[in-house]
């Protein structure tokens, strides 16, 4: 074999590892697989209960005052940016996981809809319990809403903002920093979902809005309306979902764990880890969703608890999933050196 023999060999060789590591990289298996799995879960749920599977309707984020204009615009943007900058590869991620993230949420809000019917015992009073055994916290938490309330004026929508601050400020900035970083949080994104759906139906709770008020006023409102929900399907049962589950598809309440918790640790988690500007910034943030959680009296103390030891399994699991996946980072690959 010649040189220049040699150096063709090398070079289609390394070209089609280039490309089995660029496909495995880039195409979102364990993402799909885990929508996948995660939707079979719900319809195997949805048949063994007789309940009927609702996708959202117009309607159905009225009462968060939101509507899907917002992230469909930003999607339409990010989709228009790639094939300006010709990253044909990353905009084929965004698109299956944008479907595979999809599929998980409109899973994970079916059977959070479902829970009462799935499990009807519901957990509140020893969980309310337990937020009386440490109800010095439980007060640090309202004046820490105060104090927040005080500061900003517009404090009531803090809650949410600061939650959708930290997903956002994490798909942007990780997205372009180190593309595998981006991978791992929205993977552990949809574990947080996948799990806590699967947990609300385990110990089920509406929350200690049931014994007291909150101090938002805007999230008070928005329980009434949760509430009134609960209420309704729990007259009506599975033919209300089947009538009006796309309508309240996004308005189901429970408690146990809490998702804004344990999502907002893991944007967190990887920010402080791998851009520990972005995770500076975003420790405040995830205090003041910890103590407003309770404040608001959507969740007991135990529920957020509950929400981080949820965000350390998905951690963990995302962890392991993508320790072969990291190895075929197009940038880690070594270049071939030249022959003498």
């Amino acid at each position: 074999m010649n040189l220049l023999t040699q150096i063709a060999v090398e070079d289609q060789t390394q070209l089609n590892v280039s490309r089995r590591a660029r496909l495995i990289f880039f195409v979102p298996f364990p993402e799909l697989v885990l929508a996948l799995c995660f939707a079979a879960t719900g319809a195997l749920i949805a048949w063994s209960h007789g309940l009927a599977i609702s996708l959202p309707s117009g309607e159905s984020l009225a009462f968060t005052g939101m509507s899907y204009g917002v992230p469909l615009t930003l999607i339409g943007l990010l989709g228009a940016a790639l094939v300006l900058a010709k990253q044909t590869m990353r905009l084929i991620y965004y698109a299956a996981a944008a479907f595979a993230y999809a599929v998980i949420l409109i899973t994970h809000f079916n059977i959070k809809l479902w829970m009462n019917l799935v499990n009807p015992r519901l957990w509140d009073g020893l969980y309310w319990q337990t937020d009386q055994a440490v109800r010095p916290l439980v007060d640090l938490a309202f004046a820490v809403h105060h104090l927040a309330e005080t500061a900003m004026p517009a404090g009531e929508h803090l809650y949410l903002f600061a939650f959708l601050a930290m997903f956002a400020g994490s798909i942007i900035v990780h997205s372009m920093q180190a593309f595998i970083v981006f991978r791992k949080v929205i993977f552990a994104a949809m574990l947080v979902h996948v799990f806590g759906a699967l947990a609300y139906c385990v110990m089920p709770a509406l929350g200690p809005f049931l014994y007291e008020p909150g101090a938002n006023a805007l999230e008070t409102a928005r329980q009434q309306h949760m509430f009134g929900g609960y209420q309704a399907l729990a007259a009506g049962g599975r033919g209300w979902i089947a009538a009006e589950g796309s309508t309240f598809m996004f308005a189901a309440v429970a408690a146990m764990p809490s998702l804004h918790v344990a999502s907002s640790a893991v944007f967190l988690h990887y920010a402080w880890k791998h851009a520990r500007w972005l995770g500076v910034a975003y420790l405040p943030l995830f205090v003041f969703i910890m103590f407003e959680a309770v404040a608001t009296r959507w969740h007991y103390w135990v529920d957020v608890v509950a929400g981080l030891a949820l965000t350390a399994l998905a951690i963990a699991i995302t962890t392991a999933v993508f320790r072969k996946i990291e190895a075929h980072d197009p940038a880690r690959a070594p270049k071939r050196q030249p022959l003498t």
